[in-house]
């Protein structure tokens, strides 16, 4: 029998086995990577969409910080830095004796960290509130009597910003009975003083109860921005050619404008009335930092440094809740002190303050965002010196 020509053949068992084994582990491979592709996907949408709110929120608080006004004018003032009482015919009305010309406002800015730092000592305690906060007032035209003022666009609201962590808030009664556990997370919090409530402009109040009479109470007129910022980092600043020329001259205290993270337009000494020209706390020998006068002024830059988690990070943190540095109260507990002082601790670089809570967010293998700007303040007409 003559046998089939060689072409005709066909493969062999051993061939088949090879080439359906190579067809098999590139199957394997494209499997692999079309399920390492889906995963990466999923997870940077979610990343995304989470991190969504955080930036919606940013932008939100520095476009309305951005607005904050003082509507500051010039006036007598006594030798204790205040103007003439409002009230005609009062008895400081009549005992006032001017002594010279000087800036002043019925509003006011305050920054500084809400966890320790006295001038927010009104805030109740079963809060924590990592970072720092800011109240000021702008144009925003919010009201609640839409009756009366609704066509007022551009009445002036009492604002704010501050970071809070703890559960829910307005937790329906039904959740609680369904056995949903409970979230704790930190929360940028915004502060909206209806414009019929302004209570700045009692000037022989020195208190900040032009922000915390509202704020401590039950009602208090606060909403979350957005979820999962972990802290909120507030520097008013001089301009970068001020703080240049300022740091050829000067101690480094007196370089700054707020070099310890604090603010306040209306500076009162240690008997508790207004300074007429308040010095930077602990400054140095030989510094001028009096000529930094914060008195009445908007600062001419904020910095605004926000830090945000994922979800995923949120539900890690949930665990350690408020004993953990992350929420907010232990990081001024740290070995210096986080956030307090940009003469010994600059912020940014890569030894500085920032850095030391990035390096916390990873060794808590977590997964955050670093929001930052620096915004101009456009009501600011800053002016370096202020006497007598």
């Amino acid at each position: 029998m003559n046998s089939f020509p060689r072409r005709l053949q066909g493969f062999t068992l051993v061939e088949l086995m090879v080439s359906t084994a190579i067809i098999g582990l590139i199957m394997l491979v494209l499997v692999g990577l079309t399920n390492q592709t889906t995963k990466t996907w999923q997870s940077t949408t979610e990343k995304i969409e989470k991190f969504q709110q955080a930036r919606d929120g940013f932008e939100s608080m520095t476009r309305k910080l951005s607005q904050a006004t003082l509507n500051t004018n010039w006036e007598y003032l006594d030798s204790a830095g205040a103007p003439r009482d409002k009230n005609i015919g009062s008895t400081a009305f009549k005992n006032f004796i001017p002594l010279y010309y000087g800036r002043s406002s019925d509003l006011r800015i305050v920054s500084g960290p809400m966890s320790k730092n006295a001038k927010f000592s009104g805030l109740s305690n079963d809060k924590v509130r990592p970072g720092d906060g800011i109240f000021f007032q702008a144009p925003l035209g919010y009201v609640k009597d839409t009756t009366n003022y609704a066509a007022m666009e551009n009445l002036l609201n009492t604002w704010g910003y501050f970071v809070e962590a703890g559960l829910d808030p307005a937790r329906p009664a039904f959740v609680d009975t369904a056995g949903v556990p409970t979230r704790w997370r930190s929360r940028l919090m915004e502060y909206m003083q209806p414009a019929e409530n302004m209570s700045c402009y009692n000037k022989s109040d020195y208190s900040y109860n032009w922000f915390l009479a509202m704020l401590t109470t039950p009602a208090r007129p606060v909403r979350a921005l957005a979820e999962n910022v972990v802290t909120l980092i507030i520097v008013p600043k001089l301009s970068k050619a001020d703080e240049d020329a300022r740091a050829k001259t000067q101690p480094s205290d007196a370089v700054y404008l707020s070099p310890w993270y604090v603010y306040d337009s209306f500076p009162l000494g240690a008997d508790g009335k207004p300074m007429s020209i308040p010095l930077n706390p602990g400054a140095k020998a030989g510094s001028d930092s009096g000529a930094i006068n914060p008195k009445n002024q908007l600062p001419p830059i904020i910095s605004v440094t926000m830090i945000a988690v994922d979800e995923r990070s949120a539900v890690i943190l949930n665990d350690l809740k408020k004993n953990d540095p992350l929420m907010g109260i232990d990081v001024n507990t740290q070995n210096p002190p986080l956030f307090s002082d940009l003469t010994a601790n600059p912020l940014e670089g890569a030894t500085g303050d920032l850095a030391k809570y990035e390096a916390m967010l990873v060794q808590k293998k977590v997964t955050y965002r670093i929001f930052t700007s620096n915004v101009i303040i456009r009501g600011a007409k800053w002016s370096r010196v202020q006497t007598k």
